[in-house]
Protein backbone atom coordinates (compact mmCIF):
# COMPACT_ATOMS: atom_id res chain seq x y z
CA UNK A 1 0.00 0.00 0.00
CA UNK A 2 2.62 2.43 -1.05
CA UNK A 3 1.48 6.04 -1.02
CA UNK A 4 -1.56 5.34 1.15
CA UNK A 5 -2.31 8.03 3.69
CA UNK A 6 -1.91 7.07 7.32
CA UNK A 7 -5.09 7.31 9.32
CA UNK A 8 -5.11 9.01 12.70
CA UNK A 9 -8.22 7.03 13.66
CA UNK A 10 -7.66 4.24 16.19
CA UNK A 11 -9.28 0.93 15.35
CA UNK A 12 -10.76 -1.92 17.29
CA UNK A 13 -12.23 -5.14 15.99
CA UNK A 14 -15.57 -3.30 15.76
CA UNK A 15 -14.27 -0.33 13.79
CA UNK A 16 -12.88 3.13 14.48
CA UNK A 17 -12.84 4.45 18.03
CA UNK A 18 -11.46 7.92 17.42
CA UNK A 19 -9.62 10.45 19.55
CA UNK A 20 -12.68 11.55 21.54
CA UNK A 21 -13.31 7.99 22.71
CA UNK A 22 -9.64 7.52 23.58
CA UNK A 23 -9.70 10.68 25.69
CA UNK A 24 -12.86 9.39 27.37
CA UNK A 25 -11.23 6.04 28.15
CA UNK A 26 -8.26 7.85 29.68
CA UNK A 27 -10.59 9.95 31.88
CA UNK A 28 -12.39 6.80 33.01
CA UNK A 29 -9.07 5.15 33.90
CA UNK A 30 -7.96 8.27 35.81
CA UNK A 31 -11.27 8.22 37.70
CA UNK A 32 -10.29 5.02 39.48
CA UNK A 33 -13.08 2.61 40.33
CA UNK A 34 -15.90 4.60 38.73
CA UNK A 35 -16.17 7.66 36.52
CA UNK A 36 -19.19 9.95 36.79
CA UNK A 37 -20.50 11.05 33.39
CA UNK A 38 -20.59 14.84 33.43
CA UNK A 39 -19.82 16.10 29.95
CA UNK A 40 -22.06 16.25 26.92
CA UNK A 41 -19.13 15.02 24.85
CA UNK A 42 -19.10 11.85 26.94
CA UNK A 43 -22.36 10.63 25.39
CA UNK A 44 -20.92 9.97 21.90
CA UNK A 45 -17.73 8.45 23.28
CA UNK A 46 -19.74 6.41 25.78
CA UNK A 47 -21.73 4.75 22.99
CA UNK A 48 -18.55 3.66 21.19
CA UNK A 49 -16.84 2.54 24.40
CA UNK A 50 -19.84 0.48 25.51
CA UNK A 51 -20.22 -1.09 22.06
CA UNK A 52 -16.52 -2.00 22.06
CA UNK A 53 -16.74 -3.50 25.54
CA UNK A 54 -14.16 -1.05 26.92
CA UNK A 55 -16.43 0.30 29.67
CA UNK A 56 -19.38 -1.03 31.62
CA UNK A 57 -21.98 0.51 33.87
CA UNK A 58 -20.88 0.76 37.49
CA UNK A 59 -23.73 -0.45 39.64
CA UNK A 60 -27.34 0.47 38.95
CA UNK A 61 -26.67 4.12 38.16
CA UNK A 62 -26.56 5.24 34.54
CA UNK A 63 -24.28 8.07 35.63
CA UNK A 64 -21.21 5.99 36.49
CA UNK A 65 -19.05 3.76 34.31
CA UNK A 66 -15.95 1.70 34.96
CA UNK A 67 -13.14 0.56 32.70
CA UNK A 68 -13.30 -3.13 31.81
CA UNK A 69 -10.30 -5.42 31.57
CA UNK A 70 -10.61 -5.23 27.78
CA UNK A 71 -10.53 -1.42 27.95
CA UNK A 72 -7.50 -1.40 30.23
CA UNK A 73 -5.70 -3.84 27.94
CA UNK A 74 -6.49 -1.67 24.91
CA UNK A 75 -5.09 1.47 26.59
CA UNK A 76 -2.01 -0.47 27.68
CA UNK A 77 -1.40 -1.69 24.12
CA UNK A 78 -1.71 1.87 22.82
CA UNK A 79 0.76 3.08 25.41
CA UNK A 80 3.24 0.42 24.28
CA UNK A 81 2.48 1.22 20.61
CA UNK A 82 1.65 -2.36 19.66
Amino acid sequence: MQGAALSSTCWTAGGPVGPRCLAFLRRVRAGGGAYKLVRNADSEALDKALASGFVAWAGRSRDDVRLTAKGAEYLDRLARVE
